[in-house]
């Protein structure tokens, strides 16, 4: 009997630890996932510019363009996701230019979009002691000194 207990124990401990490597497998491509969509809104964002202020000479983000693109981005990766697809994601973008001016970190004014995706969702792990129903993840884009000139 002493045996089967020893057994029955080992192999509790076994699965318990197989379980957890495939959720942090999992947990680990979802955060993947959810820093290329950062970057990629991000340098998407950028991409649209204020083509009268660019005409000039000075760097504008166009911002209603680059919300709208960030938004039909994160709806379109929804489906390669399953903590995107069962959560609620909420993002927020900073838009760092001449019209609406630098955060005081950014010393050399450089033009740059920095954007901050949140997921909330159900728990990704299977077992009972750990525990994460969150998601973050941010990028910042800042142009090349070559389109600045």
């Amino acid at each position: 009997m002493k045996v089967f207990i020893a057994f029955l124990g080992i192999f509790l401990v076994s699965i318990s630890a197989v379980v957890y490597q495939g959720d942090l497998g999992a947990y680990g491509q979802e955060q993947l996932l959810l820093k290329e969509a950062a970057e990629e809104c991000a340098a998407g964002a950028a991409l649209f510019l204020e083509e009268d202020a660019y005409a000039k000479g000075s760097i504008v983000f166009n911002q209603q363009q680059g919300q709208t693109y960030i938004k039909d981005y994160l709806a379109y990766i929804k489906r390669n996701s399953k903590a995107l697809s069962r959560g609620t994601v909420s993002y927020e973008a900073v838009f760092e230019d001449e019209d609406c001016g630098y955060a005081s970190e950014n010393f050399s004014r450089i033009p740059a979009v920095t954007v901050d995706i949140r997921v909330a969702t159900e728990d990704l792990f299977r077992l009972p002691f750990v525990k994460v129903t969150s998601l973050e993840r941010r990028a910042r884009y800042e142009l090349p000194e070559e389109s600045r000139k």
